[in-house]
């Protein structure tokens, strides 16, 4: 009997010292949570770092978040300056904000790329390969420096930020300019392209590098002409050219005409 109740005794001190440990290790713990919580409220914003390429300075980053140094890292609204730096830098595809114990907030950003711009009284848009407009400028020169190259719409009559510009006498002619931009998108020579005319669908015109112009006639048969347009761009007689005038109008019998060359 003794014996039995010496073990029950020494069974429940034993739970004692259990409980009274965990009880101890959960205070523990509680007080270096509160600890941390309470020292992270008072830790000040002191540096930013940029992920990703952009045109935009790490500075006007910073101003457009709207984060300022010495602002308590974690209380930052990390979605909030994200938004902001959205609707402030137009040629942001996205952007994600961070904060990095202790004092970092990080800037994780990506850039929408202008595949054309175009003129409307007097202003100049860029757009992205979607067609979506990005930005208005009134100077064309950066654009022009960055190898951008100009698009000319039919019957251009709207273009606000953001959306599609608002060009075209009716579907079907929307359609076939899309059908055109797409194709010549797919060239190889697309990063040689100094302009695009489809004002007229009946005459549209191409230039390359700005001393190649390519006439297309209507836009039938486009991949066809352009695929032409291609070979012969690529052919060592036409580098010799200081600049040509090509009738692609007629994919089959593609003529050139050099206007002048280096040799004469």
């Amino acid at each position: 009997m003794r014996t039995s109740v010496g073990k029950r005794k020494g069974i429940r001190a034993n739970k004692t010292r259990i409980v009274l440990f965990c009880v101890t290790v959960l205070m523990c713990v509680f007080a270096c949570v509160s600890l941390f919580l309470f020292i992270r409220s008072f830790l000040p914003v002191k540096s930013f770092e940029l992920s990703g390429v952009t045109q935009y300075e790490r500075s006007e980053i910073i101003w457009a978040s709207g984060i300022k140094e010495g602002d308590k890292l974690y209380s930052v609204d990390l979605e909030a300056a994200a938004e902001r730096l959205l609707e402030s830098c137009p040629y942001l595809e996205s952007a994600v904000v961070e904060r990095k114990f202790p004092s970092r907030i990080v800037f994780k950003v990506t850039e929408k790329t202008p595949h054309w711009y175009i003129e409307i009284s007097g202003d100049y848009y860029t757009l992205d390969e979607n067609f979506v407009v990005i930005e208005e400028t009134v100077n064309r020169d950066k654009l022009v420096n960055g190898g951008v190259p100009e698009l000319i719409l039919p019957d251009l009559r709207k273009v606000v930020c953001g959306e599609v510009p608002d060009f075209g006498k009716d579907e079907h002619e929307v359609e076939k300019a899309m059908e055109l931009v797409s194709a010549v998108q797919s060239t190889g020579f697309k990063a040689r392209l100094t302009l695009v005319d489809m004002e007229s669908r009946f005459d549209v015109n191409i230039v390359v590098e700005n001393r190649y112009f390519v006439y297309m006639g209507d836009i039938s048969n486009v991949k066809e002409k352009l695929k032409a347009v291609e070979k012969i761009l690529a052919t060592e007689e036409f580098k010799s050219y200081a600049g040509a005038e090509i009738d692609a109008s007629m994919p089959e019998t593609v003529s050139v005409k050099p206007i002048y060359s280096y040799d004469q």
